[in-house]
């Protein structure tokens, strides 16, 4: 999909544009689905659309002076100091606002966005786990609040699935990563390790290097989704339901990477509309991340 002009989303009304790109951009995991109560879907059309856009101005229009003045509306809007109302920064504003959403989460994303232009590789887990910090876990912060939640405990627990979530994400777009932005965001100190080279990076098939990396990097996934899963058993209502089908659609493209033998070179990892309805009728079972994520039964090849 190519990615919408910053500028025209911006004077777009809400309903329509932020509604529209919500369902047509490819996501892992719902994004404002049914289970999220009608009055709060606004809101996270909304939050979802200022933080697509700005992930597309750093990905696809690579455009730092563009990143900066998306910032400064933003924070004039949020200040109340706009001279001229923009919908996509207004509604956002209110939506703070009325649910009194702090500012910071949001700031945060835009330097990971910012980062990413400058920063293409990270040596250690260190380097990679900051900037998942910036760049995954305010979203699930955000959510928090949105229903109410402003629990220390909670925060970290959806830290856990957030982050999980960008690495399997990063794991999908390895190749493309590399290739069209001149990224690799898996530590440079593994892939010594695994002794992966970057050109076996842009190849059209993962070789057992590769493969080992994503591997590790999968069930290190995994074990975050695990780790984050008592948070759906500490909120209750459509939240609970909500963030199970978003884990249960990771763990249906994790199954996916493993059926591949850990190839995501080949062809992009991409769930269909049955993937994501299957997710949303297992978020009704409430099974464990140790039973979803977990590789179904085939013969012959790869552990």
């Amino acid at each position: 999909m190519t990615p919408p002009k910053p500028d025209t989303m911006a004077t777009r009304d809400d309903r329509a544009a932020f509604l529209s790109l919500a369902a047509e951009h490819y996501e892992n995991f719902p994004v404002g689905s049914f289970l999220v109560p009608r009055r709060l879907r606004p809101h996270m059309h909304r939050i979802y659309a200022f933080a697509r856009i700005a992930d597309d101005i750093a990905d696809e229009h690579r455009d730092a002076d563009l990143l900066h003045a998306y910032r400064e509306d933003f924070l004039a809007h949020v200040g109340g100091r706009a001279a001229s109302p923009l919908p996509l920064f207004a509604d956002l504003a209110e939506t703070i606002a009325t649910l009194d959403l702090p500012v910071s989460l949001f700031t945060d994303l835009l330097d990971a966005f910012a980062q990413d232009l400058v920063v293409g590789r990270y040596a250690s887990d260190e380097e990679l786990f900051a900037y998942c910090r910036l760049s995954a876990d305010p979203v699930g912060r955000i959510v928090l609040r949105v229903f109410g939640h402003r629990d220390p405990r909670l925060d970290a627990l959806s830290d856990q699935i957030c982050t999980g979530l960008q690495l399997l994400n990063h794991l999908q777009d390895i190749r493309s990563d590399l290739a069209e932005r001149d990224r690799i965001y898996f530590p440079t100190s593994d892939l010594e390790r695994f002794g992966v080279r970057e050109a076996a990076l842009r190849a059209e098939r993962a070789d057992p290097a590769v493969r080992a990396l994503v591997e590790h990097w999968l069930d290190r996934t995994v074990a975050m989704f695990a780790a984050g899963w008592p948070l759906t058993d500490s909120v209750g209502g459509r939240l609970r339901l909500e963030l199970r089908a978003i884990v249960g659609a990771a763990c249906a493209a994790a199954r996916r990477i493993r059926s591949a033998d850990h190839d995501v070179l080949a062809g992009k990892v991409r769930l269909g509309k049955l993937d994501h309805l299957g997710a949303l009728v297992g978020a009704f079972s409430g099974r464990r991340p140790a039973v979803l994520c977990a590789p179904r039964a085939r013969s012959g090849g790869r552990a």
